[in-house]
């Protein structure tokens, strides 16, 4: 492993967990690094550990995770083996798995208590080691990491732009990266965009509750819609229920269903959900000077990989 985790604060090596300058420690628990609280990420935690293995591709059977990781990224398993990657918001690890497979050094880690749902996941990988911070006080030495990928996650964050800025400081100069990130405006006006308001307000247990009641009910409806012509998928859409029958391809009525609840309540129970309009990211990346950037639109997101 060759990164040494810093003191966040001081920017100095720790020494057996401890900062030798402020003192500060900061335990590894139960196989996972702690630098920081859950803040305001608590929702993520509760769906995480509620979803660990729904998104996996070793539990789905399919290659979802996989497909989209190296579609957006432009990345392969061959150019990753022996690199140092960084990976933010890994959520319950569905992207950690493929990536620890190419055999990286990979530094993962959440804000939330869902790294301890990817700790259980993917600790069985000896080449990974599982952390919990602030994507705003990394304990990563600056310009450290070969790759970094955060994926599903900007747009959760109180400052986007921030956020962006963060993540790229551990990277080497001439590191490569892929982030993505709601994009603005919403191409129609999603009725979670009406109901988040209220919903993200809720206790998370209350709110998921009341999810896992609906979609059974909301589910047929979407479908329904979606065998219309013309204005079939428009109508789909309208219906507050995250349906992936057309773009994903799910075994059963089960799984169907698992990935409906967990996708709809991190819809309407996320903190923050900021979109970013193209020319933000653009400005972003020359303020940067990035070496070598491009913005794809990816349906509802904006995808951004390049060279630092």
């Amino acid at each position: 492993m060759s990164v040494t985790f810093i003191c966040p604060d001081c920017l100095i090596p720790l020494q057996s967990f401890s900062c030798t300058r402020c003192q500060k420690t900061y335990p590894l628990q139960d196989g996972v690094w702690r630098f920081s609280d859950s803040a305001y990420s608590e929702n993520f935690g509760f769906q995480w550990q509620r979803h660990a293995k729904t998104q996996l591709d070793s539990h789905s059977g399919k290659s979802i995770s996989r497909d989209r990781l190296y579609a957006q990224s432009g990345w392969s398993a061959e150019s990753l083996k022996g690199r140092t990657v960084l990976e933010c918001g890994s959520g319950a690890g569905r992207f950690t798995e493929i990536l620890a497979q190419t055999g990286c050094d990979l530094l993962t880690f959440d804000l939330s208590e869902a790294v301890m749902a990817n700790y259980q996941n993917n600790h069985h990988y000896p080449n990974v080691r599982f952390f919990q911070a602030s994507i705003y006080d990394l304990p990563i030495p600056q310009e450290s990491v070969d790759y970094c990928v955060c994926l599903g996650v900007l747009q959760h964050t109180p400052n986007v732009q921030k956020t962006f800025q963060c993540l790229l400081e551990p990277l080497k100069k001439g590191g490569r990266f892929c982030f993505d990130v709601y994009a603005a405006p919403y191409s129609f006006l999603h009725p979670r965009v009406l109901i988040r308001p209220f919903t993200r307000k809720m206790n998370p247990q209350k709110l998921y509750r009341r999810v896992e009641r609906a979609v059974p009910y909301l589910l047929p409806i979407s479908n329904g819609f979606h065998k219309l012509p013309v204005i079939g998928a428009y109508l789909a859409r309208m219906v507050p229920v995250a349906n992936w029958r057309q773009n994903l391809s799910l075994n059963n009525e089960k799984q169907w269903r698992e990935w409906a609840v967990l996708d709809t309540f991190d819809w309407l129970s996320a903190t923050y959900e900021r979109p970013v309009f193209k020319r933000e990211i653009i400005r972003w990346c020359q303020e940067l000077r990035l070496s070598f950037f491009e913005v794809e639109r990816r349906r509802g997101l904006y995808v951004v990989r390049g060279v630092k």
